[in-house]
């Protein structure tokens, strides 16, 4: 993606503070349910068709639509971190996490399972706003941020789910040479 800020200082992934609201843009584990649909199919190319005219899923899973629009609208409304969810949101909120050098609560509201959490190829915006402020349309509070009393990371339920986190790392099993 190429683009201009506009003058706007760039958002990035360091900034969270504790105190701020974790947020989101689009549907977490959307991409993932479609891909499940789509291995259910077996190579069957006509329920392949009929699943993508269908499942809003498999849709999204063949033809994502990232809501990079709302990354200027979240600059504008004071979002202190961003990055994309692209490997899962676990995955890359441990790394906003780390960057951020702060510990991420997430909400018991949210309807956790394991695509929300591991699934992939979401393509949505992970963002966090300081307390109190009104987020924008198309963000969902999904959680808060507080100071990291030991090694950054996500918690779930007063559970620090780890120092390996689960999702999709590109790097894995790479080496440095």
């Amino acid at each position: 993606v190429l683009g201009d800020l506009g003058g706007r200082s760039p958002v990035t992934r360091s900034g969270a503070k504790p105190g701020d609201v974790l947020a989101v843009a689009g549907e977490l584990g959307f991409s993932h349910r479609g891909l499940v649909a789509l291995r259910g199919a077996h190579g069957d190319l006509e329920a392949i068709a009929e699943l993508k005219a269908s499942d809003g899923a498999v849709a999204h899973h063949l033809a994502p639509r990232p809501p990079i629009h709302l990354g200027v609208v979240a600059n504008d409304a004071g979002a202190t971190a961003m990055m994309d969810i692209s490997d899962g949101l676990w995955m890359d909120a441990t790394r906003m996490a780390r960057s951020s050098g702060v510990m991420i609560e997430l909400t018991p509201d949210y309807p956790w399972d394991e695509a929300s959490l591991m699934g992939g190829e979401d393509h949505g915006l992970l963002a966090t706003f300081p307390a109190g402020a009104t987020l924008p349309d198309g963000f969902v509070v999904i959680g808060a941020i507080r100071e990291a009393t030991g090694a950054p990371g996500v918690v779930l339920e007063g559970v620090d789910l780890g120092a390996q986190p689960g999702g999709w790392d590109p790097f894995y099993g790479a080496s440095a040479k």
